[in-house]
């Protein structure tokens, strides 16, 4: 029971930390204005810290080494990314990669 409460406290926590921030970006959003290298700077930060979660969470599972199945998997994303597949084709496809190797026993 103490679990579950926790549960939607933390639900409820980070549904009001997203709303204040949706709240506060529209109105604070008209009044600061940013040089066009500011902005710059911000998008290319956000690039930087998603593509920065993206590498940990490939490699790493709690602590440990993930294994060679989704290293493969995001690897095969990757190429068909760049060869600019259909998005749908790319996830299937990692998924399935992933998947057949775990099945061989590759983990």
């Amino acid at each position: 029971m103490a679990d579950t409460l926790m549960i939607v406290i933390g639900i409820a926590v980070l549904s009001l930390g997203t709303y204040l921030m949706r709240f506060g970006g529209a109105k604070l959003g008209n009044r600061l204005t940013f040089t066009e290298r500011s902005q710059a700077l911000l998008s290319d930060a956000a690039t930087t810290l998603l593509f920065a979660v993206a590498l940990v969470t490939t490699f790493y599972e709690g602590g440990h080494f993930s294994g060679i199945a989704r290293v493969s998997g995001v690897a095969v994303a990757v190429f068909l990314t760049w060869r600019k597949v259909p998005l749908i084709v790319v996830i299937l496809a990692a998924a399935l990669v992933t998947a057949l190797l775990r099945y061989a026993g590759i983990h």
